[in-house]
């Protein structure tokens, strides 16, 4: 199972069809054979967007919230927006692309047989927000300092956290404790309620072996870890990055 959160995720794009002004002209002026261009390049990017799932093969199909699909029409081309929103564990940077690419191609398809100069060009994502790039953060320049009896999972530990960008550290920030317990003067129940969750989801057999994270006396933040690779492999890859938040 991916360990990607559920969030809120926000994916526009863009893209751009030249035609000739004359046929902009009948555009503007809802004259074209085949009715409100419009209105159907809206309907047909919105279908796309709903649709993306069934029509590339690699892509899953995921829930979606919210989606628009605007056109403005200039004096030499027709442009498309799209915006898809969701709650998902990725983002609708597809769904906002084919939204575009569809309404586009409803755009030549109202207008091929009155200009055959139609050029469809610069489709192109413009802003994807509620991923992990948003919220996941880093630990660059974080001291750390990882204890544990089994020298291999010290090792993966450190591995993850410096690719991080943390660095390690007697003077730590972070202290990670694997395989051993520690006292704790505060546990910080708000993460350890979602690392448990996100870690049931992924391994229920695993309930009884849950991560602690908390603060000691001189108030550096501890994460006290089960001894089992893929529990310390899964805290850094999914949380990692927000223990900068706690420092």
């Amino acid at each position: 199972m991916s360990h990607k959160f559920e969030t809120l995720r926000t994916s526009k794009a863009y893209g751009r069809i030249r035609l000739r002004p004359e046929t902009v002209k009948l555009i503007k002026e809802k004259k074209l054979p085949k009715g409100d261009l419009v209105e159907a390049t809206k309907l047909t990017g919105i279908f796309g967007a709903k649709r993306t799932g069934e029509i590339l093969p690699f892509c899953h199909p995921i829930p979606l919230d919210f989606v628009s699909v605007e056109a403005k029409i200039n004096e030499d081309s027709v442009e498309v927006f799209s915006e898809v929103r969701g709650i998902a564990r990725t983002g609708y940077e597809m769904e906002a692309l084919t939204a575009v690419v569809l309404a586009l191609l409803n755009v030549y398809d109202m207008c091929k047989g009155l200009d055959d100069a139609m050029v469809i060009e610069e489709v192109k994502l413009i802003e994807k927000t509620g991923g992990k790039s948003d919220w996941g953060g880093d630990l660059k320049g974080v001291k750390v300092r990882v204890l544990s009896p089994s020298e291999d999972l010290k090792r993966i530990a450190l591995q993850q956290l410096k690719k991080l960008g943390a660095e390690e550290g007697t003077d730590a920030e972070i202290l990670v404790l694997i395989g051993e317990e520690m006292e704790l003067k505060e546990r910080i129940l708000s993460l350890e309620r979602i690392v448990t969750l996100y870690d049931f989801r992924r391994d229920p057999s695993g309930v009884s072996s849950e991560i602690k994270v908390g603060r000691d006396e001189k108030g550096t933040v501890v994460v006290i870890i089960p001894p089992e690779e893929d529990k310390v492999k899964f805290f850094f890859d999914t949380f990692g990055g927000l223990l900068r938040s706690l420092v």
